[in-house]
């Protein structure tokens, strides 16, 4: 709980420009409308220029909010109102501009699409989302005050301006913590989130992107995967790939695969993953090919590694399961008959000309 309530990420929460409304529920009782409407201004403006230009949208509307409450402070009308009635009328003002924004919202996204920008996009559209809760928070609220000067008439008017405003502001720090423990959901999603690098066909990092997001956008990134053939007396280990995988769940394929993760070395990212998958990291290793692969749901670049391992108990101590090794006409005798990966068809008519030629050569000479 300590990281919800964090300074730090708790002043990122969009909703905190509707605080202006709450504060000016709480002083417009003890302050005469001129000095309620100008404290309140003075916060929104604060708060304008402090948060991130990303987040100011709500802000905004309460600034506005306010200007407009600091002229009606003026007309006497408006200055003899009670309390919870000059609340009520800025209530319904905060509403009409919040109507409004939302209404000139296409407009808006379509200027804002201009821009490459996409964090002040994502923002946006969190504050609209805050606007929205906000609209519909208050107007239930304004119904529920209709409903109570029609038809309560009993108890006096501090009584019934005592539950307004306390209505209101549950109404109001509702949105603001259900915003703030929705940021720190997605915010602990992030940190556990795997964020691959967006790479060009000759292996320049261009950005990162989220593994999550990444999948169900298809083909459109390219990102860099590492694999491991793992080799032994020129007989080559296979085994089902993983039913949760992108491409060919359920196909045989090395042990070894592998998506290279934003800003770590390729290296280390062979390493991690034998270590992963066999407990053994120290594995001789030897890059072979790189080449793009590409269909209709991935975008790769591929980065192949061979381990030609020759000491049996070396091979004996690794920890594979359910695999199995296959010589070089096994996997001729079936190739073509969809049970192989894609991407292990394509390379085995490298590998047969490369690593297994020379088994064949080495033994030929025994």
């Amino acid at each position: 709980m300590r990281d919800f309530f964090n300074i730090q990420y708790f002043f990122r929460n969009p909703a905190l420009g509707l605080l202006p409304l709450f504060v000016y529920s709480i002083i417009v009782g003890f302050t005469d409308s001129w000095e309620s409407t100008g404290i309140t201004l003075i916060l929104s403006v604060l708060g304008y220029f402090t948060v991130r230009r990303q987040s100011r949208l709500i802000y905004a509307i309460s600034a506005v909010t306010f200007m407009i409450g600091m002229i009606l402070s003026f007309i006497p009308f408006f200055e003899n109102l009670y309390a919870v009635n000059q609340f009520v009328v800025m209530e319904i003002v905060f509403v009409v501009i919040l109507i409004i924004i939302r209404l000139s919202r296409a407009r808006i996204v379509k200027r804002l699409g201009k821009t490459s920008n996409l964090m002040l996009r994502n923002y946006l559209k969190e504050s609209f989302r805050i606007a929205f809760q906000a609209q519909y928070g208050l107007c239930l609220h304004l119904m529920l005050v209709l409903l109570f000067f029609l038809f309560d008439g009993r108890g006096d008017t501090e009584e019934r301006g005592l539950v307004i405003m306390i209505f209101s502001q549950m109404v109001l720090l509702l949105i603001i913590f259900l915003e703030q423990g929705r940021l720190y959901i997605l915010r602990r999603k992030l940190v556990e989130e795997e964020w691959l690098p967006v790479i060009s066909a000759q292996g320049e990092v261009t950005g990162r992107v989220a593994k999550s997001i990444t999948r169900d956008m298809k083909n459109r990134f390219m990102h860099p995967v590492v694999r491991v053939a793992l080799i032994y007396q020129g007989s080559i280990y296979l085994q089902k790939r993983d039913p949760g995988r992108l491409l060919n769940p359920g196909a045989l394929d090395y042990p070894f695969e592998k998506y290279m993760q934003f800003n770590d070395e390729i290296d280390e990212t062979v390493r991690r993953s034998i270590a992963q998958e066999c407990g053994n990291s120290a594995l001789p290793l030897r890059f072979l090919l790189k080449y793009t692969f590409e269909n209709e749901i991935t975008k790769r670049l591929i980065f192949l590694y061979v381990s030609d391992i020759k000491d049996e108990s070396l091979f004996n101590s690794l920890m594979l399961q359910d695999g199995k090794l296959w010589t070089e006409a096994q996997i001729e005798d079936n190739i073509g008959n969809n049970l192989f990966s894609e991407c292990f068809e394509l390379e085995f008519e490298y590998l047969k000309n490369t690593v297994l030629l020379a088994h064949r050569f080495r033994d030929g000479l025994k």
